[in-house]
């Protein structure tokens, strides 16, 4: 008889579809799983949409009409790349003074469901990280349109992962929680360029020093952060 796999069938990261027995649970077979996941195929399109956006948005500006500067408020939203899938949030930063910068950043990853069938009935799982980071930036450059920054992000992120189950399911248990909640800490580093008094798009690279990786489903440490600001003066 061929074994189980070792790994939950709700938190695999592959297809597949066999018939088999289930050892010693004194379950009659033959049970025949099918594992769907769900990829997060928009993540590509997105990123290249945003970075076509931001090519032809510098491209087509000539002059820098504002900059960084103390005492202004900046609203935005971003979307951060490379993990998978894509996190969606909201960002704030408050000009301290003429080189710091200090904000809040909130953002939220969702990967697609995953279900487990079986001929009575099916399983899913569904996972969900919020992140809230307080930020503190340099800003290099405070009288150019061009705006290179440098900092770091320290916060907390709530990780909840629900399962449910629909008609009779014996054959898959309810699996551990795959992350945790935890503390998040990154640093980053990214240019900023301001297209009016009001508008700016920005671009950075994040490496997160402190996090569960599995928040993400590639697992990765870092992420490339786009935003749409607004200045409020």
């Amino acid at each position: 008889m061929e074994p189980i796999p070792f790994f939950h069938p709700l938190h695999s990261r592959c297809y597949w579809s066999h018939i088999r027995d289930i050892p010693d649970t004194g379950i009659p077979g033959p049970c025949h799983f099918i594992i769907h996941l769900l990829k997060d195929g928009g993540m590509k399109r997105w990123f290249t949409i945003f970075m076509l956006t931001l090519l032809a948005v510098i491209l087509t500006s000539t002059t820098g009409y504002a900059q960084y500067k103390p005492g202004t408020h900046t609203i935005g939203v971003n979307a951060t790349a490379v993990t998978d899938p894509v996190g969606w949030g909201v960002n704030y930063e408050y000009g301290y003074d003429e080189n710091l910068g200090l904000g809040m950043l909130v953002r939220y990853w969702s990967p697609e469901e995953r279900k487990a069938y079986e001929s009575t009935g099916e399983a899913s799982i569904t996972r969900a990280t919020y992140m809230v980071q307080l930020q503190a930036l340099y800003h290099a450059l405070p009288t150019s349109a061009w705006d290179p920054h440098a900092g770091v992000r320290v916060g907390y992120s709530y990780y909840d992962e629900e399962f449910s189950t629909s008609g009779i399911v014996v054959g898959i248990s309810e699996p551990e929680p795959k992350a945790e909640s935890n503390i998040s800490l990154s640093i980053v580093g990214g240019m900023r360029y301001y297209l009016s008094e009001q508008l700016s798009l920005g671009a950075a690279l994040e490496y997160f020093l402190f996090n569960d990786e599995n928040y993400f489903d590639n697992e990765s440490t870092t992420g490339v952060v786009f935003d749409l600001s607004f200045t409020l003066r």
